[in-house]
C-alpha cells in the first residue's frame, strides 16, 4: 500500500471557489515566471523575468513604476523557452546580511548556476559585482532545468533541478546518485567546506556514502516544476512535470526516490522492468485530458478563501486550468482534486505567497506569449468580501 490513498475526482461544471484579480491595475511585466516578499516589506513584491531581470514593485493597485532590483541578463543565456533566470530566494536573515540567491541558465558550456548575490546598503539595489557562484550544474541539453530555490525552516538552501533534458531520461540521471540532475537538492551556505563555497548538512541522506552526490535530499524528478513548504506543516511540496502522459504532484521527502525513469507518475514507463519498490508514488498525477505540464503551488494558508485553507493549489500552464488538492476532513493523506476556477486568465508561470498566506499567480496571456500580470486569488463565494490590498 502507499504512503498517500489518493482519491481524485476532476469536476467538469463546478461553482467556482476562486476568481483571479490584477494586482496592479495597468502594469505588465515581461516573460514573468516568479513573484515572491523578501521577508521584510511586506508591501513590497518581487517579479522576476525569465531574461535575467527583477523587478522591484509596489503592491499598490495603482502602481505604475517598475524598478530594476537586480540585472543580470548580461551572463543570463536564453536558448531555449525552459532556460533563462528562473528562481530567486531571499536569506532567511536577508534585513541585516541582504543576500539573496539565483538559480539561472548560462552558454558556454551550457549549465545551471547558483549564485548569491548581496544589496548594497546605500543603493538598496544589488550589484551585479557582488556575484558569488555556489555551484554550476552542466546541462546535457536546454530544456528541464527545474528551477526553484528557497529555504527550508531548518536555514538550508534547497534546489529542484530537472534531469538534464531532451526526452525519456537518455542518460539515466533521475535514478543517478551520482549525478545532481533529476533531484532536490540541500545544501548549507552559511558554512563553506575546503572544497566548495557551501557544506553539506549532516541530515542529508547519503552523507558518508561513497559514489554519490551527498548533496542530494531526494531523486527520481523529472523536471520539479515549483517548489514549496507547507508554512503550517514544513511539508515540501511540488510539482514534477511528466512527459508522455501524466503530470504528477509530490510531496518531496528526505531520501525519497520519486521514480523516474522507471515510471511516470504512477505508471510504468517504456517498458523498464526495474525495482519499484523503493519508489514514492505521487500525491496525485493527471492525465492529458486535464493538461501538459503542471505547475506547482502553495499549500493555502491564508485567510480570505475559508473553504481551502489546508489544500494545495496547482495549476497547468497548457490548459490555464487551476485545481486544489482537498485533504479529507477525517484523514489528511486522503486528497479530492477539484477545480476551483472557471476562467483562468493567464498561463500561469508560477504562484506565489504574500506574507500572510494569501495567493498570488504570475505569467504569460497565453502560453506562447511573452507579456503577463500579477494576480492574486479571491474567493467567490457571496459573503467573501474582496480587497486588492496585500497583506
Amino acid at each position: 500500500m502507499c504512503l498517500y490513498q489518493i482519491v481524485s475526482l476532476i469536476l467538469v461544471s463546478l461553482s467556482p471557489k476562486v476568481h483571479f484579480e490584477p494586482v496592479h491595475t495597468s502594469l505588465v511585466f515581461n516573460e514573468p515566471v516568479q513573484v515572491l516578499f523578501d521577508g521584510v516589506q511586506k508591501d513590497t513584491m518581487y517579479v522576476v523575468e525569465k531574461s535575467g531581470i527583477v523587478l522591484e514593485v509596489s503592491a499598490d493597485k495603482n502602481e505604475t513604476d517598475k524598478q530594476v532590483f537586480l540585472d543580470i541578463s548580461d551572463r543570463v543565456g536564453v536558448t531555449h523557452d525552459e532556460e533563462g533566470l528562473l528562481s530567486l530566494a531571499f536569506h532567511p536573515e536577508y534585513a541585516t546580511n541582504g543576500e539573496l540567491f539565483v538559480w539561472y541558465s548560462a552558454q558556454k558550456p551550457k549549465r545551471s548556476v547558483l549564485s548569491r548575490f548581496i544589496k548594497d546598503k546605500e543603493s538598496e539595489k544589488v550589484k551585479n559585482s557582488s556575484e558569488e557562484i555556489i555551484l554550476e550544474v552542466l546541462q546535457p541539453w536546454a530544456n528541464h532545468n527545474g528551477g526553484t530555490v528557497l529555504f527550508g525552516k531548518d536555514g538550508f538552501l534547497y534546489v529542484g533541478i530537472g534531469d538534464g533534458g531532451a526526452a525519456n531520461d537518455p542518460h539515466k540521471n533521475g535514478q543517478n546518485k551520482n549525478t545532481l540532475l533529476g533531484s532536490v537538492i540541500c545544501i548549507d551556505i552559511d558554512t563553506k567546506s575546503e572544497k566548495t563555497p557551501y557544506s553539506i548538512p549532516s541530515s542529508n541522506p547519503l552523507v558518508g556514502k561513497e559514489g554519490v552526490r551527498e548533496e542530494l535530499w531526494a531523486w527520481g524528478l523529472r523536471n520539479p516544476w515549483r517548489m514549496s513548504f507547507d508554512r503550517t506543516t514544513g511539508l515540501l511540496w511540488t510539482g514534477d512535470v511528466g512527459q508522455n502522459a501524466w503530470e504528477e504532484i509530490d510531496i518531496v521527502k528526505r531520501g525519497g526516490n520519486y521514480g523516474w525513469n522507471i515510471r511516470e507518475g504512477k505508471h510504468e514507463f517504456s517498458n523498464n522492468k526495474m525495482a519499484t519498490k523503493e519508489l514514492i508514488e505521487p500525491v496525485f498525477e493527471y492525465g492529458r485530458r486535464q493538461g501538459g505540464s503542471v505547475t506547482g503551488g502553495f499549500v493555502y494558508r491564508g485567510t480570505e478563501i475559508p473553504n481551502l485553507i489546508g489544500s494545495y493549489i496547482y495549476s497547468d500552464y497548457l490548459s490555464k486550468r487551476i485545481w486544489a488538492l482537498v485533504p479529507d476532513e477525517k484523514d489528511n493523506t486522503i486528497y479530492t482534486s477539484t477545480r476551483i476556477a472557471k476562467n483562468t486568465p493567464i498561463a500561469i508561470s508560477s504562484f506565489g505567497e504574500t506574507p500572510s498566506g494569501e495567493i498570488l499567480a504570475c505569467g504569460f496571456q497565453n502560453p506562447y506569449s511573452r507579456k503577463g500580470k500579477i494576480y492574486r486569488l479571491f474567493s467567490s463565494e457571496p459573503s467573501s468580501s474582496t480587497t486588492s490590498k496585500i497583506k
